[in-house]
């Protein structure tokens, strides 16, 4: 019974094999000739369309690093006012007037720290867009740069002041 099934069932799946192998023509590839086998040149690529948008416009990326300019000046105006109070703050009780004053001029530093870090956050947003309209601004780079170098300073001087008057 074994052999008969298998005399039965060879040409069955014989035939569906050869069934597989009739497909369309379609899903070969063409044996015609290609453009380079030929000899004649592709046409050259296109050139790369332009960016969607422009990039950050001038004006605002200077209204911005002008108010992060002025808050550099304030900074700096403060710095020496904030140094006097904490070496005069050093050594002296937490509940003194001394301290309470360098904490209030450490306080106006930090607040000019934080306009300094508000103009780079707003930079980054603007070299983030330009980055996902694949628009890269080279004005934006420098500005984030200079931004972030002038961030890290004030947090120095504020550590280095903090440090002054005994934390």
């Amino acid at each position: 019974m074994h052999a008969k099934l298998t005399k039965t069932a060879l040409p069955v799946l014989l035939t569906a094999g050869l069934g597989a192998c009739a497909g369309g023509s379609d899903a070969y590839p063409s044996l015609a000739m290609r453009p380079f086998e030929t000899g004649q040149e592709a046409a050259p690529p296109a050139p790369a369309p332009p960016a969607n948008r422009p990039a950050t416009a001038p004006g605002r990326l200077a209204a911005i690093m002008a108010d992060a300019g002025a808050a550099q000046t304030a900074f700096s105006a403060g710095e020496e006012r904030a140094a006097r109070f904490a070496r005069a703050a050093a050594g002296q009780p937490f509940e003194s007037s001394a301290r309470a004053a360098a904490i209030v001029a450490l306080a106006d530093l930090d607040a000019q720290r934080g306009k300094t870090a508000a103009a780079l956050a707003t930079i980054d947003g603007l070299a983030a867009e330009a980055a996902t309209a694949l628009a890269p601004d080279p004005a934006l780079v420098a500005a984030q740069g200079e931004l972030a170098t002038r961030l890290a300073r004030q947090d120095a001087v504020i550590a280095r002041l903090w440090e002054v008057m005994g934390s």
